[in-house]
């Protein structure tokens, strides 16, 4: 059985991965939720929190993330310096310090998004921090290969726990489904479907890539 490391784990992606393929790896999880996590007091960014063990790891998925939508004379330097940390920074902690750990074959997952590759209001914070995880994903792809993969999912805005706001009436709801081609919002089981697909042996030969989950959103003129 893999080992599968889940940073973020208490994520609405990462629990739905956990419910639907928890029979199938053995997923190590670091959350700030205790529920949720192997480690006690997790801090991203601070590595002396992290799960401690010569334990082999054959993947690393990577939840945390933010959604600041703001204008941009709204957004603080602050705003921009927590988007990175979360994002970008606590993303190069981990794989620094996992790196060593992580054996033949092992495939790494990342989250960025649609906003990344679509100019987008209101997502300046959102869509500079994603924008270095594209980069990350194709640089990191190039220098492990062959031994590790790396790919990047990029989804459109899909409901979750940090997403909750944005769906709170129908009418909402029915506004963002009508955005996309394919009329309907995303699910968690999409995202988690597509994890399992890039930890599984399945994707042995996909790497640097950054695959859109959207509803056709980034590709479709409808």
């Amino acid at each position: 059985m893999k080992n599968i490391l889940l940073v973020g784990a208490n994520s609405s992606s990462s629990k739905n991965l956990i419910e639907n393929y928890g029979n199938k790896y053995n997923f190590i999880k670091m959350s700030r939720n205790s529920e949720f996590s192997d480690v006690e007091n997790f801090d991203l960014l601070d590595e002396k929190t992290y799960f401690n063990s010569d334990i082999e790891l054959n993947g690393i998925v990577y939840f945390p993330g933010t959604i600041n939508l703001k204008q941009f004379e709204r957004l603080k330097i602050e705003d921009f310096e927590k988007d990175l940390n979360i994002n970008v920074i606590g993303l190069i902690k981990i794989l620094k310090y996992y790196k060593k750990q992580l054996q033949k074959q092992s495939s790494i997952v990342l989250f960025s998004t649609v906003a990344a590759k679509l100019g987008m209001p209101y997502h300046c914070s959102t869509s500079m921090v994603k924008s270095a995880i594209n980069g990350i994903t194709l640089s990191l792809a190039a220098e492990w290969a062959p031994n590790i993969r790396v790919n990047c999912i990029s989804p459109s805005l899909f409901k979750s726990h940090m997403s909750s706001k944005l769906f709170a009436s129908e009418k909402s709801i029915e506004r963002i489904s009508n955005n996309h081609p394919l009329k309907r919002t995303g699910y968690t089981k999409d995202i988690s479907t597509l994890i399992n697909f890039l930890l599984s042996e399945d994707s042995s030969w996909i790497t640097g890539q950054n695959i859109s989950i959207d509803g056709g959103l980034s590709t479709l003129k409808i």
